[in-house]
Order: structure tokens, then sequence, then C-alpha cells
């Protein structure tokens, strides 16, 4: 037996290092630093307080909180992870600590709107310095025509508020809820709650970088809450310079009405979203054009419905009855573009509407036909999902769905710091591993045509439901062996063979009866043999007609819709067609990895060793406590923004030093720059 000696060697703990936890928020407060991020935080993010941190530390403490994972609540990891660290962590940024967790909550609760979110596209956009990753061919969607979009998600997430019970009783004081301030009550959809507010949010899709986001109580602020949001898209587009015909928004159906597409055209943009007017689907002139329509099959990933589409045409939209501007006017009717989507469904439809056994869905497409033809339409309009899935990665990789402050200006902050981030990390990991910066190969478009539509679909669904009102069973009591069958909608003789509605008779043949007829195709019969009280004719391919009674007043609707449907060839057109041919090359989406960019930048931090020395000047001596310092302090002035930044600056005097140990990449990730650091009077 092989015989071993262990050995056991005590030291003392090396205070120096830093935790791995805590590693890439260090490296990050490191990067930053020496690109000159912090210095401008500091100018630029202010909250209004007469003392205690300003918002310069906030956001450093939610840097390293929220680098860290964020899988304990703020008090929690400060007590467990953060608090010996704090002054080391804090002097990279030339502070003298991390603000505590109390701190940070009476600093929250003083976040004001008008001073945060002038400066919210700058922390998104600015701290990452996300433009050249924007601009980079591999996050563009490439049309049918083989030119470069920059397409936009936009899509409002809610929070809700479980509210518990709470006691009431003459001797108990009265009741506060912390909630109030945060949340109103609004349209909760699945989760359960009481009160909720909502975050609109946009995101670059081809990157995965978020541009936008911002919060308002209950179900938001509507058609302000959209422009909010598409004014981001705007300052995005002028700020790169990209060709305003060719930003796309894709939006949720929440924005399928007049003003949303006001709002787009407003500020000249292209979208995609649903058709909120499935009204419209009982208009003869758009059955007729369902039913002339070549369906082209949508491409898809092969796990849903096989979906098919087709161009409607230009359809004029109006205002709903009660759709006023917020200084009360009425909107104009708008044109829009109109494509439709199906594929067989014998259930109820969640969206859109069962017609003929098919779910129809209608989509606005306020971008050209030939760049996006209606079944790549489609298919870009169902990939906005993958914002879906990019709301529950920020959720497992930041805890964004934690609650951070009470005052939703504040929660707004640690939101903008999180996805800020975000993209901090998906661009380093970009710059660690830039792609090549070329365009993709462009494809031939090969359009598949939707053989499965039968002929003649969709059947007037007015009709099919006026018919479904007949008592059949009454009606066909003298005809054994006919029966209605309501799938099809057609009526059947003892051989099966289906009989449609043709004519309703002009007047009534007894006192609130009148005849209605159906009848088989000409030629219909031919291969039958004569059945008992069938059509007997010398005329050859007669087709087989029968006569019913039925009530007049469902005789006359009938009537009227025939009147209606037949009426439709002979009066102008009121939707234009679409006659441009599809662009020769297939859509291309983008192929960049948001995802892979950010691991690739964890794995560099992951692998890194990190140890500060920071060598500090002795604290200044206390200043007598019944002295003032000038006549300032004495008399309580406020103070500007530099002296609330400078009041927790390390003082001049210092020398940090960092020990890095890691790959190659690490140096790279944080430059080349002097590893002793002078801390200067400003920190």
């Amino acid at each position: 037996m092989t015989r071993r000696t262990l050995k056991i060697t005590y030291r003392e703990a090396d205070r120096a290092r830093i935790p791995d936890v805590l590693t890439e928020g260090a490296v990050n407060l490191v990067d930053l630093a020496h690109r000159g991020v912090v210095e401008e935080v500091g100018k630029r993010l202010r909250i209004r307080r007469q003392g205690g941190y300003c918002g310069l530390d906030v956001w450093l403490h939610l840097v390293v909180y929220l680098s860290a994972g964020a899988h304990l609540g703020l008090r929690p990891f400060w007590e467990d992870v953060l608090r010996p660290h704090a002054r080391r962590l804090a002097a990279l940024a030339g502070r003298r600590s991390l603000a505590s967790p109390a701190a940070m909550s009476r600093a929250l609760d003083s976040v004001e709107w008008e001073l945060l979110r002038p400066e919210a596209t700058w922390l998104l956009a600015g701290v990452p310095r996300i433009d050249d990753l924007l601009r980079h061919p591999a996050v563009q969607t490439y049309d049918a025509l083989g030119r470069g979009w920059h397409v936009f998600d936009l899509d409002p997430t809610s929070t809700v508020f479980r509210q518990r019970a709470l006691p009431s009783d003459d001797d108990l004081p009265d009741p506060r809820r912390r909630a109030a301030q945060t949340g109103r009550p609004g349209h909760t959809g699945r989760k359960r709650g009481e009160i909720m507010c909502r975050r609109v949010s946009v995101q670059h899709s081809g990157s995965g970088a978020w541009i936008h986001i911002h919060y308002s109580a209950g179900n938001g602020e509507g058609v302000v809450d959209l422009e909010r949001a598409l004014d981001a898209v705007v300052e995005t587009r002028d700020r790169l310079k990209m060709p305003p015909e060719r930003v796309l928004v894709r939006c949720d159906g929440e924005f399928g009405h007049v003003p949303s597409y006001t709002a787009h055209r407003k500020r000249g943009l292209a979208c995609i979203t649903r058709l909120n007017r499935l009204n419209i689907l009982d208009d003869p002139e758009v059955l007729a054009l369902l039913r002339s329509a070549t369906w082209h099959r949508v491409p898809d990933s092969k796990a849903g419905p096989r979906r098919a589409a087709a161009d409607l045409g230009i359809l004029t939209i109006a205002p709903g009855e009660r759709t006023r501007r917020s200084d009360g006017t009425r909107y104009e009717p708008i044109q829009m573009r109109v494509v439709a989507s199906i594929f067989p469904n014998d259930g109820p439809a969640k969206r859109g509407k069962i017609i003929d056994g098919r779910q129809v869905e209608l989509f606005a497409v306020d971008a050209p036909a030939d760049a996006w033809p209606a079944p790549e339409a489609v298919a870009a309009f169902f990939g906005r999902n993958a914002e879906e899935n990019r709301f529950a990665q920020d959720d497992r990789e930041l805890g964004l769905d934690r609650i951070f402050s009470y005052n939703l200006a504040g929660q707004e902050l640690a939101a903008l710091v999180g996805l800020s981030l975000w993209n901090l990390r998906l661009v380093r990991g970009f710059e660690l591993d830039t792609p090549p910066a070329e365009r993709p190969e462009p494809r031939p478009r090969r359009a598949e045509v939707d053989e499965s539509v039968p002929a003649g679909w969709p059947r007037d669904p007015v009709i099919q439901a006026k018919l479904a009102e007949i008592d059949w069973q009454t009606a066909l009591a003298s005809r054994p062996g006919w029966s209605w069958d309501e799938e099809s909608g057609e009526l059947h003789c003892q051989d099966g063979r289906g009989l449609s509605l043709t004519t309703v008779r002009p007047s009534e043949h007894a006192p609130g009866r009148t005849g209605v007829i159906f009848r088989r195709p000409t030629g219909g019969c031919e291969d039958c043999e004569p059945q008992p009280q069938c059509l007997r004719s010398n005329r050859a391919r007669a087709a087989k007609h029968m006569e019913l009674s039925i009530s007049t007043v469902l005789a006359e609707g009938l009537r009227d819709r025939q009147s209606a449907v037949r009426s439709v060839s002979a009066r102008p057109a009121t939707i234009e067609p679409i006659d441009t041919d599809p662009g020769p090359l297939e859509v291309a989406d983008s192929l960049f990895l948001p995802a892979a960019a950010r691991q690739t930048h964890a794995a560099v931090c992951r692998q890194a060793t990190l140890r500060i020395h920071a060598e500090l000047p002795p604290a200044a001596p206390p200043q007598p406590r019944l002295v003032a310092v000038d006549m300032g302090d004495r008399q309580r002035r406020r103070k500007t923004w530099a002296q609330n930044v400078d009041r927790y600056a390390l003082p001049p005097g210092g020398t940090i030093r960092i020990e890095v140990r890691g790959s190659p990449e690490v140096s790279k990730l944080l430059g080349d720059w002097e590893v002793f650091r002078e801390v200067a009077s400003t920190g």
C-alpha cells in the first residue's frame, strides 16, 4: 500500500485579494475609470441631495452589485460579500467608500425623472460605447433587395405587486403601503397581483443592445410611452447616421392602431405590428381578396404552425370614434399596407379570427413590399419574440426583476445601470473577438406557394353564421337522410353530396316564411344514381337543387349579405392593390450572437485574479462640531453639483496598485495604463 504525507501550512488571509464574485465588478471599474467614464458619470448623473452620497456613488455600487449577478439582496450582499472590500473597490474609481445599503435606499428615493431621463440614452449608449457595434455589418438585417436595415424591437413588460392584507384597528396606526407610490391598478395579464408598473423597452435586434427603457405606473401613458420610446430610436438613428428609410420598428399588437402608425410616420420610421381591426375580415371586398390571393409559405423555424401570407393591399384605416390626441383633436385616417397570414386551426383563436377552418391574422406593414414581401414581413414580426427571451436573460444575469426602490424613478435608475452593464459586457466581448466587417453572402429568394389552401377559401363567414341559426332538424324533418354539415357549411343530400346556398326568394311564400335555394355545381350529379325526391331533368349535366322554407327575418339577412357580396365587383375598389414585385434575394436576419459576446467578456473576468493594494493618506482631522467651515456652511447653502461629487472623493496623495493575473485577454480588456496611479485631488 502506497504511503503518503499530508502537510498543512496556515497563513494569514490575503486581504488584498478580491473575491471571485467581485472580480468582474473590479475589472469594470478599472476599465471605466481608464476610459474616463467614471469622471463623466460624476458630472452627468445627478441626484438632488443636501448631504450623503451622490449619483456617482449610487452608480458605482450598482455596477459592482449587478456585475456579481445580483443573486442576493443589496443588504445581504453587503453584509456577506462586499463590506470588507468596499473601500478598495471604491478607490479604483477615486472614491472613499461604496455606499451602504441604507445609504443606497435613501439615495434611490431621491432620484427624479427630470434629472435622470435626459441622461438615460447616454447611460445605455455612452457608458459602454455601443456605436461601433451598432455600425457593424454583422448586426444588420438585409432585405430582399440586398440592403442593410437596422431593426428595433419595442415591447412593454409588467411588474405586478401582490399586496398582503393589512390589519386595521382603532389602536393601530393608519396602514401605509410602500408600493402605493410605485404602482397603480392595471391590466396584470397572467400575473397575479393588485397593482403594477410597466417598463417600456427598446432593443436593437441584431446586436441585442438596449437603447431605451422607462417606467410608468399602472398601464402606463399610452401613446406617450410609445412616442418616448420612438424618440430614442430617432436619436440613435441620427447619432449613427443610419439611412432613415432603412430603420424598422417591430411592435407588439398593443400598438396596432392609428395613433401608433401616426407616431411612426411622423418620425419617418418604418414599422410592423398587428392590425387590431379584425372586423374588416367581414368586409366582402377583403374576403374577395383573400379568395383571390396567392398564398406563400412564411419562413419559419418549424417549431410552430406553418403559416402562409399574402398582401391584401393599401387600406385606409380610420381612427376609433373615441380616439383623440392629447389636445382633444381627432386623428386623421391613415393609409397602411396590410398583410394577412393564415394557418389551419380547428380550435379557438388566441389571436386573429377563425374563418372557414383557418386562423387569419392581420399585420400593418409600413415598409416597401419589394424589400419586405408579405411572407418575410410576417416572419419579421414573429422574430420580435427574441426580445421576450432577452427579458428572461436580463432577469437571470442581472436580477432586474427585483425591486430596488419603491420610488419609480429610483427603480428606473437601477434598471438603466443594469442594462448599461448588459451593453458593456456585449461591447467588450465584441471588442475581444470582433467578427469580420463583411455582410453575409446574399442568397436568391425562393417563394413557396401553399398548395393546401382550398380553392374558393374562405366562404363568407357572415352567411355561414346566419345559416347556422336555422333550425335544421325542423327544416329537414320531411327529408330523411338529408343533413346540415356545420363544419363545411353545406347541406348534404342522401348520398352525402354537398349543396350550397345560391338564392333567396325575393318575397314570402307564406306569412313570415321565405324560400331559400341550395344547389349542386353544374354536372355535380352526373355520376350519381337518381334517388327518391331528387331533381329529375332531361337536360344534360343538370344540377340538383332543393328549396327550403325558413324564417323571413333570417332570409332577409341572407339576401342583404348576398347583395353586398355580389355588388363588390360592381363598385369601385377601396383597397389599392400591391403591384410591386418582390426583390430577388432572401431576407437575411443578423447572425450575430449577443449571448456569446457577453459570455466572452464573462469568461475573461472569471479567469482573472485581482489584488488591490491601496496606500491612502490618513483621514483629515474632524472639523469642530460647533464651528462652521465658512459662511456657506453656517447658512446651510445648497452645494453645487461638483461639491456634492467631491464630498466622498479620495483626498490627494494616495497610491493604488493593482495586481492582475489571468489570460492575455485581460490586458486587452483593461488596456495599457500605468499600474501605479496617483490619486488626484478630484479623485
